[in-house]
């Protein structure tokens, strides 16, 4: 490895450690923004009261007592108020030691416990679904590619635009009515996993049936029109054409030029990273998987600030190690990226 290498490595782990400490931040302020309390929500649901203090104190609560509980509550979860800049040192230092706080919603558990026991979940879907979408874009765009101008290239250009229009959460919602209220071929209740078994995994496979096929479908378009606008153009080049002169059969010139056009979508496979999270997060609160997704859509419902805040963070962590890996592989391979870094 060359000193230019170890200088664009040093350069982008610098950048991506300075944009986490931006992320971070917008992440500890945005969640401070939103109207309500926690602690009043907390205090309502506990007391049957939607008033806050006054309501209960009326309905024959001491308000004293009431305060002193809040009082506690706040503490206890860390939301007592502060000088901003003291709750910000506080934040930044349970990064960094793994205290997150503990959740309001789900209490006395703490926010790294639930994010642990659930996030292996969350990433098995992104990565599977991500891996998937990859490789079959990019062999459906390959196609698409030597068929550029022709009516097979027009029929898979207009199938994949379409997908790009219909979110993720759309297609699993008529997918399921079709599938599973209507033909009844699959469950749309998360199956038990206490115990791993092959009863078990058929179970899962036939829960995951709907929700995997859609959420690689929503990916596939990126990786679909990356590769086949590469190969394009990489078909125009000289071994390109001189192996077609020379009489080469078309599925071994699209073979010989997809292997060439591979690296620049390993950039898209990062975009689709967090495209994936995202469509995640959406798919288990949707169908109560008990992922991180799902812990997300409860921590806003019932403005749970420490486990809103411990989810956003796991986000970023793993869109920007993406994306820095990516980015740091891609250069090492292609030295025309890093000579910019000079």
């Amino acid at each position: 490895m060359n000193l230019k290498t170890v200088k664009y490595i040093i350069y982008k782990i610098v950048t991506y450690f300075v944009a986490f400490f931006i992320a971070i931040t917008i992440n500890f302020f945005i969640p401070r923004l939103m109207p309500g309390s926690a602690i009043s929500t907390l205090i309502a649901a506990l007391t049957g009261a939607t008033g806050g203090i006054a309501s209960v104190t009326a309905a024959g609560g001491n308000s004293a007592l009431i305060a002193q509980n809040i009082h506690y509550l706040q503490a206890e979860f860390g939301l007592l108020p502060k000088p901003w800049y003291v709750e910000y040192y506080h934040y930044i230092l349970g990064i960094f030691t793994l205290h997150l706080g503990v959740s309001i919603e789900y209490y006395p558990l703490s926010v790294t416990k639930i994010i642990s026991s659930s996030i292996g979940l969350t990433l098995g879907e992104i990565v599977f679904a991500s891996v998937a979408a990859y490789f079959l874009g990019s062999w459906i765009g390959s196609i698409a590619a030597m068929s550029r101008g022709r009516k097979s290239d027009l029929i898979l250009s207009t199938i994949f635009a379409i997908f790009i229009t219909i979110p993720t959460f759309v297609l699993i919602m008529y997918l399921e009515l079709i599938f599973s209220v209507d033909l009844k071929l699959v469950t749309i209740s998360f199956p038990s996993i206490s115990t791993l078994s092959g009863v078990t995994l058929l179970r899962l496979l036939n829960f995951y049936a709907v929700p995997m096929t859609s959420f690689i479908v929503s990916l596939i378009p990126g990786f679909m029109f990356g590769m086949r606008n590469t190969m394009i153009h990489t078909l125009r080049d000289n071994y390109a054409s001189y192996a077609e002169i020379l009489g080469f059969r078309r599925n071994n010139i699209r073979k010989m030029v997809y292997r060439n056009s591979m690296l620049p979508n390993i950039t898209n496979f990062a975009i689709t990273l967090g495209l994936g999270i995202s469509s995640a997060l959406t798919i288990e609160g949707l169908l109560a998987i008990p992922g991180t997704g799902y812990y997300f859509g409860n921590a806003i419902t019932s403005r749970d600030l420490p486990l809103l805040e411990g989810i956003f963070l796991i986000i970023v962590i793993m869109l920007i190690i993406s994306l820095a890996a990516v980015e740091i592989v891609y250069g090492i391979l292609d030295p025309r990226v890093r000579g910019e870094q000079g």
